[in-house]
């Protein structure tokens, strides 16, 4: 019986207008965000390798004394992601270039800009059609499949039988489904065939994986709203009541919510102006000079002749300068994700599965924050192997002093890292990696786990008030 109720629904939802009408938005808008994707995927790729072939020759240039290339101030950019037509993630709006040395790195910074007034709008991919778009068409076709048939009469006839009601209901729910599961695998397959007819675009086998997994969230996202339907459908006795308060629902979840989280993030979690980094810079510096005597005498003097100074000393304080530099920019960058990560926590609490279906999708296709945090981390681990490359190579110089600290100077009149150059084909280049689908899946278990918790409560919830429901 379920399988004649599901066939019914879903013919009678065919051939409405509702449908043909969602059906040419929706491919409309999943063909354009084909088009757009393609043309500025090419030009980002273009800027990006041309980028990075810049810095590859600032490093070369660099690397003739080995010491050069401690203090080579590299300036590595985001690399555009293939999975951006899926999910963009804002990343217009995230800082996209990143300057560093063996010693230090500077905060991520947004270059190569273009309209300033942009960034503030979304891209048309994937997630926000299926996020804004067809979780409304979802609500369109579900505000009236109980209390629509319950005015029409048919509902009586139907329960008048032998017919269990969690049939009926699970009918409605697979009729619904596969009615948006139309419209959707349509637009899937238009964006797809145009990106991938682009010969600008290679999206590997780990990635294709990506993609399917981020369409099975999309069915699992857009399976809330048809319960939700359901359920307020089941609330209701007539189908005007529950479309008014499907939309309300609609605009608290996917407008109200997610912006009143930004708004209590920003008063609850603010960051630091630049002008106060710049003053606890100061003050970190400070602190480490006033006790420069504790580092050896002579730590505070640098000149020309090594032996009227302190080198030993010297590195040590500078080390130490270093050190306190770099926790003040780390703490700064870590209170900024702390700001990002509370106004999505607080989101999720306020139970909003439109912020919780697009952090998962961000997570799996790995864009948006979750690519400037990898790519910061993976630039970190890249300092890490760059010093331990000069250290090894400073050992084989026995002309150098071995003290390697973040003074140019002294590197350069005291020898206190060699003067030799170094073998730029052993020279480690940076080169960012894509993380694995198991990682990803991993940072996006704890949405994903959600999306099936809002499903398994909204069905439970449908399912008792439909087991209640007066059909007379």
């Amino acid at each position: 019986m379920i399988r004649q109720i599901i066939c019914k629904d879903v013919l009678d939802n065919v051939v409405s207008l509702r449908f043909v009408l969602s059906l040419l938005l929706i491919a409309a808008l999943f063909a354009a965000s084909g088009f757009i994707f393609t043309g500025r995927y090419a030009k980002q790729s273009q800027d990006y390798w041309k980028k990075m072939n810049d810095n590859l020759s600032v490093l070369r240039e660099a690397s003739s004394p080995l010491y050069g290339l401690a203090f080579c101030r590299q300036r590595i950019v985001r690399k555009p992601k293939p999975l951006t037509f899926c999910v963009e993630g804002f990343e217009k709006s995230l800082p996209n270039c990143f300057r560093f040395n063996a010693f230090t790195s500077e905060l991520p910074q947004i270059e190569g800009q273009g309209n300033f007034v942009l960034p503030h709008f979304s891209d048309i991919d994937w997630v926000f059609i299926i996020s804004m778009i067809l979780s409304l068409v979802a609500l369109v076709f579900t505000y009236d499949s109980i209390c629509g048939e319950r005015e029409q009469g048919t509902l009586r006839l139907m329960l008048a039988g032998t017919i269990p009601r969690h049939e009926v209901l699970l009918g409605k729910y697979c009729a619904a489904m596969c009615t948006l599961g139309i419209p959707l695998c349509i637009g899937l397959l238009i964006s797809l065939i145009i990106v991938v007819s682009s010969k600008d675009v290679a999206v590997s086998p780990g990635e294709w994986l990506k993609t399917l997994t981020i369409v099975f969230l999309s069915f699992l996202y857009l399976s809330v709203f048809v319960l939700l339907g359901l359920f307020v459908s089941s609330r209701t006795a007539h189908s005007a009541n529950g479309m008014i308060i499907l939309l309300l629902v609609w605009v608290a979840l996917g407008i109200l919510v997610p912006s009143f989280g930004r708004i209590i993030s920003d008063v609850s979690s603010p960051s630091l102006t630049r002008t106060e980094l710049q003053r606890r810079l100061n003050e970190a510096g400070s602190q480490v000079w006033g006790k420069s005597s504790q580092f050896g005498p002579n730590a505070g003097t640098a000149t020309h002749n090594p032996s009227e100074s302190n080198p030993p000393a010297r590195a040590r304080l500078t080390i130490a300068l270093t050190n306190a530099r770099n926790h003040v920019i780390e703490d700064h960058h870590n209170r900024m994700l702390a700001q990002v990560s509370s106004g999505w926590n607080l989101v999720c609490a306020c139970v909003s599965p439109v912020v919780i279906y697009q952090r998962a999708c961000e997570a799996i296709a790995g864009t948006g924050i979750n690519h400037c945090v990898n790519l910061r981390r993976q630039i970190q681990r890249y300092q890490n192997d760059l010093m331990q490359y000069i250290r090894d190579e400073d050992s084989k110089d026995a002309s150098s002093l071995h003290l390697i600290f973040n003074e140019v100077y002294c590197a350069r009149y005291w020898k206190t890292i060699s003067h030799k150059p170094a073998d730029f084909d052993t020279v480690p280049k940076f080169q960012e990696r894509d993380p694995p689908l198991g990682r990803s899946l991993k940072s996006a278990i704890w949405d994903i786990g959600l999306l099936a918790v809002f499903n398994l409560v909204i069905f439970a919830m449908a399912f008792v008030s439909f087991l209640r429901y007066d059909v007379r």
